[in-house]
């Protein structure tokens, strides 16, 4: 950041105290395009149909003039398997994370995954364990955190691209304050 510092300062020339504002204002430009494109990232590898959706699962803290850094965050627990593609079946229900390969058969130890519906009208998909007819349990994927923060399929992606669009935002940034903009 200390390079960046000292290019706009540079660029600025006379109204170089604008500085930390020119430099705020292109982080958090940067960092709503990069929650965008992680998003987007997101939704081009799996098959999630999530209600609140990969954007709105990311939160940003905005850089300011004293604090020269945004952080985007996610929180969230694992996703039930139902909300993914899934298809069932009479003798075997298969599901798909992923947009690429195909469906995969649930199945452990020779025992077979079902969709369930309970009183509530909610529906999942869940797997007996053991031998007698109950317990169930409830099967479930990936958190968007972690789906968000996968190095091969989004973040890995995105993340080359973050210093060149930063870079952009500055000079336009720049620009706005020497043409009497900001």
């Amino acid at each position: 950041m200390d390079d960046s510092y000292r290019y706009v300062e540079k660029k600025l020339g006379d109204l170089k105290s604008k500085t930390p504002k020119v430099l705020a204002k292109s982080i958090n430009d940067t960092a709503a395009w990069a929650r965008r494109e992680m998003a987007k990232e997101a939704q081009k590898k799996y098959t999630v149909n999530t209600s609140k959706g990969f954007n709105k699962s990311m939160l940003i803290r905005k850089a300011n003039y004293s604090n020269l850094e945004a952080v985007i965050e996610s929180k969230g627990k694992p996703i039930e398997l139902i909300k993914y593609r899934y298809s069932k079946g009479k003798k075997m229900t298969k599901a798909r994370v992923l947009q690429i390969g195909g469906l995969k058969s649930l199945e452990k130890n020779g025992i077979k995954a079902f969709v369930i519906k309970f009183a509530n009208g909610h529906a999942s998909i869940a797997q007996r364990i053991g031998k007698p007819r109950l317990p169930i349990k409830i099967l479930y994927s990936n958190s968007i955190p972690i789906m968000l923060g996968n190095e091969k399929r989004v973040y890995g992606i995105v993340e080359p691209k973050i210093n060149e669009y930063l870079q952009k935002q500055i000079d336009r940034h720049i620009e706005k304050v020497l043409g009497g903009y900001e």
